[in-house]
């Protein structure tokens, strides 16, 4: 009869230990969660949204890649359009990631867009350093007023060597022709009067002609327009009284000793000499001029850019009066530091 009770004494303290032992096991497996996912890690929403969007450099959209150094500066433009379902863009945010089908890191967010039928937006983000032999990709994320994205994607390559942008047969009107006379040598884009006051810290170069009665064709700094006694509102059958003011200075200078344009890479353009006084410089066709342009990224980085202007005409029409130049324009040539 002992020998029973103890057996069943036995059996009931090995089932309680087991009973204990499930419970903790229970208990451990419910806390343990795995490694913490790295952030930026989840993985890409649908991108189901209609609206159209492009780069407005047209190099760009055919082949979606550029290389650039740890410390160059990443700037772009965007032409966006309604979708098919007539939605309308309302933000967009930028991210760079490693992984084409994960999120990755927020680099600007909440950029508000216009509610527009057609716009175009540049923007211009300094990217976290990585070293010189990691390739990421460089994306936008767009947001519709139906709450739906679409993303457009940069390539970005890895480069040990300076990279220089060039545009060629930019032309500009005067400032009471109908061709538009602001240009953004950072993004290539001449903007229209919907766009100017969006995009209007991206313009480096306008044209107009100064002067009375000798009236000369000048490159003139955008914030220098006003203290010209030129027009600091613009407007067309779209849009009315745009803002063109403000802006940071754009500085000019003639290009003293000969410089081979057509060979010029960062090294010459980083050693220009250029005096910061000369806001709007009188200008002439078959000459070089040099030009400084400082702004601040929209994520706090103050980028000095240098560059080369090449004259290649200037045309003018004068009215009958012989006061007034209006449909004069000038063609030209950059190139700049990326």
């Amino acid at each position: 009869m002992v020998e029973k009770k103890t057996t069943m004494i036995i059996q009931m303290t090995r089932s309680l230990n087991l009973t204990i032992f499930s419970i903790y096991i229970l208990l451990f497996l419910s806390t343990c969660k795995g490694p913490t996912p790295e952030p930026g890690d989840d993985p890409l929403p649908l991108a189901e949204s209609k609206l159209s969007v492009k780069f407005t450099d047209t190099k760009l959209e055919a082949k979606p890649e550029l290389s650039l150094t740890n410390d160059e500066v990443l700037a772009i433009s965007l032409n966006i359009k309604k979708g098919a379902d007539g939605s309308r863009p309302v933000k967009m945010a930028v991210y760079v990631t490693g992984n084409p089908d994960r999120v990755g890191t927020l680099l600007l967010d909440n950029i508000k867009l216009k509610m527009l039928d057609e716009q175009t937006r540049s923007l211009e983000v300094s990217l976290p350093a990585v070293g010189t032999s990691i390739s990421r990709i460089f994306y936008i994320s767009i947001t519709d007023d139906k709450g739906k994205i679409i993303r457009k994607a940069i390539n970005v390559l890895p480069s040990v060597n300076r990279q220089i942008i060039s545009w060629s047969n930019i032309t500009l009107g005067v400032q009471a022709s109908t061709t538009p006379s602001r240009f953004s040598t950072t993004t290539g884009d001449i903007y229209t009067v919907c766009d100017l006051d969006s995009n209007i810290t991206f313009v480096d170069i306008t044209y107009a002609t100064i002067g009375s009665p000798s009236i000369r064709p000048t490159l003139v700094s955008n914030p220098r327009r006003g203290a010209l006694g030129l027009g600091v509102t613009i407007s067309d059958r779209v849009c009315s009284n745009v803002s063109t003011a403000n802006g940071t200075p754009t500085f000019f200078a003639p290009t003293n000793t000969p410089i081979d344009f057509t060979n010029a890479n960062d090294f010459i353009l980083r050693n220009l000499a250029i005096p910061t006084t000369t806001q709007d410089l009188i200008v002439e066709a078959g000459k070089i001029y040099m030009f400084q342009h400082t702004r601040t990224t929209r994520d706090g980085k103050a980028v000095t850019r240098k560059g080369l202007i090449k004259i290649n005409s200037i045309s003018n029409a004068v009215a009958t009066n012989g006061a007034t130049i209006t449909q004069g324009l000038v063609n030209f040539d950059v190139k700049m530091q990326r």
